[in-house]
């Protein structure tokens, strides 16, 4: 079963959803015959791209909010990824444009190793003080702390082209699907739960998706021309 997963860096849900979904996986009996992929989604692809401010202001402004109230959002936010089990920094984040935090994601799922990359751009943004935002050598040396090749990971951050398209394949499947907002995750292309939602109901969700799971493929046709151990069937 595939599950896709609809994500931003920015998106202190989507850190929080995927510890809450990967405990939920964790206690599927099936786990190992789920594939799980992460797709991008920039909340905000307006920003500039070399860009850098803090989540506080950011919020603010954006929401027509005090900054006692962000400050408030973010504290709340914080004993909320506590509780599940993660570090969260409540003051002095900031947030940016996340396009080349995605390209390096889809680099990384071609080598394997998409959640390695994924945990480590999501505790340099949450679980940091150090900004993360506006520096292609900040983001290298968050990619080479988590084991990653310097050499390979500057020519992937240096080339602007690499990865784009995919970036925008994924994003122009979230808009066909109507995804309003992240995190967002679709089950073998058939159910889709949204938002950083209790263990319990992405438990309830694998166990659904995979029980409608057909046991056999469905025969839509079965007279087309096929080889089998005896041979090929050759037209008289």
């Amino acid at each position: 079963m595939q599950v896709e997963i609809w994500t931003d860096i920015n998106c202190p849900f989507c850190y929080l959803g995927k510890k809450r979904f990967n405990d939920a996986l964790a206690g599927f009996e099936n786990a190992a015959r789920v594939q799980v992929t992460h797709r991008s989604f920039e909340l905000d692809p307006t920003v500039p791209a070399g860009t850098s401010s803090g989540v506080v202001e950011h919020i603010a402004k954006k929401y027509g909010r005090s900054l006692e109230q962000a400050a408030d959002g973010e504290r709340q936010l914080g004993a909320a990824a506590n509780e599940a089990g993660l570090e969260y920094v409540t003051s002095g984040r900031d947030s940016g444009n996340s396009f080349d935090m995605h390209r390096l994601l889809h680099w990384a799922d071609e080598l394997g190793r998409q959640e390695l990359m994924l945990d480590a751009l999501y505790l340099a943004n949450f679980a940091d003080e150090a900004p993360l935002f506006g520096s292609d050598d900040r983001l290298v040396e968050v990619a080479v702390g988590a084991g990653f090749d310097e050499e390979a990971v500057r020519d992937v951050v240096a080339d602007k082209t690499r990865y784009a398209d995919a970036v925008r394949r994924d994003e122009s499947q979230a808009q066909e699907f109507g995804v309003q907002g992240v995190p967002f995750y679709v089950f073998d292309r058939k159910y889709a739960v949204s938002g950083a939602q209790p263990v319990e109901t992405f438990a309830q969700a694998l166990t659904k998706a995979w029980g409608d799971r057909p046991a056999v493929p469905q025969m839509l046709n079965a007279d087309g021309d096929a080889c089998g151990p005896d041979g090929c069937a050759v037209p008289q």
